[in-house]
């Protein structure tokens, strides 16, 4: 019996004082910059999403502000994002990505991104991110051939 209210007293004094820090750690950060390189006046016409790289779902989305700029708080820690500027004129292409920026992780260390500048005339992440799988799928590919032979 008294082995049971030890144990169960630990677990408490556990719960209470080791995870709390840890919780404490992981907290959240933020993500922020700007879109007027890419995005024109009134840039109410643009939204930016934060999406999760390993998922590919949408976490977030925030309307550009009057000067063109966003910010995204609590922003799961340890998690790789893509920025995505989006147009969403009426009647004309609305919902369609224009540029993404990214991947970007936040971390303990580094909590926050507050100088992403969106810009379309670099390669998009996405398409980054396809050309290095493409390229793994290959070297697997001829390494497998290479081995069989």
């Amino acid at each position: 019996m008294i082995t049971r209210k030890v144990v169960t007293m630990a677990l408490a004094a556990s719960m209470a004082v080791g995870l709390s820090p840890a919780f404490a750690q992981q907290g959240a950060g933020s993500i922020a910059g700007k879109a007027t390189d890419e995005a024109k006046k009134p840039f109410d016409r643009y939204t930016i999403q934060l999406r999760d790289a390993a998922s590919g779902q949408v976490t977030s989305t925030e309307t550009l502000n009057p000067q063109g700029q966003f910010e995204f708080r609590n922003v799961e820690m340890a998690r790789r994002y893509l920025v995505e500027l989006v147009q969403n004129n009426p009647g004309t292409r609305q919902g369609k990505v224009l540029c993404t920026e990214g991947p970007f992780t936040l971390s303990a260390a580094n909590p926050s991104k507050t100088n992403v500048v969106i810009e379309c005339g670099r390669k998009q992440a996405s398409q980054w991110l396809l050309a290095a799988g493409a390229g793994t799928a290959a070297a697997i590919a001829l390494a497998t051939r290479s081995a069989s032979q």
